[in-house]
């Protein structure tokens, strides 16, 4: 059932283990099937040593799992929150990559300073607020997802075009039409953190001016971008 998606989903969690984004065993990838299910890494896995057919299905709708021989991530209600709210989103990647958490641990957002932030991003790289005990003592997992889809809501923000967030005292989560994309994003949100980190390091007061943001956001992102190879009438 859905073997093609399970393969998919598996080769993007192979891929991520790969990098540098992940720590030992932590981090997961999932991928959208349809408006109904999707499918995500099991839980606590030798992915080398996985039949990417045994990977679970679980429903969009509720949660519950509906095959698959394997127990999915322990952060499947986050992500099964995510795929309910935003039906663009395709893929969603998690991980503890380094400079990444250290923003989340310090509950900051990752400062916008740079073009190269400004590539993927209009504004900083949001973080959730923080979870309140009675959050975390019930559903836990279910509340992180809760507060992610609370901050797009409240900022009136697409999480495609803010392709990537930090759950307070916990970690990046990135987004994207499909899993692949958004392994790209996980990787440029470590990339931009590590950017800011070392900028306020040498220049506490550095800063960047709007205009310059929105330019480089909208010649790859606009109606009309004019970056890659990409043509448009005029």
């Amino acid at each position: 059932m859905f073997f093609k998606n399970k393969k998919y989903c598996h080769d993007c969690n192979l891929k991520l283990s790969k990098t540098n984004l992940q720590f030992q065993n932590f981090g997961n990838v999932s991928t959208r099937i349809n408006d109904k299910f999707f499918t995500i890494k099991p839980s606590g896995v030798n992915l080398n040593q996985t039949n990417y057919k045994d990977y679970p299905i679980v429903s969009v709708i509720d949660g519950k799992i509906v095959s698959g021989k394997l127990k999915p991530s322990v952060d499947t209600p986050i992500h099964q929150q995510i795929y309910k709210q935003f039906r663009k989103i395709g893929g969603i990647v998690h991980t503890h990559s380094h400079y990444a958490t250290v923003w989340a641990q310090a509950n900051k957002s990752v400062p916008i300073l740079g073009t190269t932030h400004a590539d993927y991003w209009v504004s900083n790289v949001p973080i959730t607020r923080k979870l309140k005990e009675n959050e975390i003592q019930k559903k836990y997992e279910e509340n992180i997802g809760k507060t992610i889809i609370e901050f797009f809501k409240k900022n009136k923000t697409n999480p495609i075009l803010c392709p990537g967030i930090l759950a307070a005292n916990h970690g990046p989560f990135a987004f994207g039409e499909n899993s692949k994309k958004a392994l790209l994003n996980a990787e440029r949100i470590e990339y931009v953190s590590l950017l800011a980190f070392e900028t306020l390091l040498l220049n506490s007061k550095s800063e960047i001016s709007k205009t310059l943001v929105k330019k480089h956001y909208f010649r790859k992102n606009g109606k009309k971008p004019y970056y890659g190879q990409r043509i448009y009438e005029q």
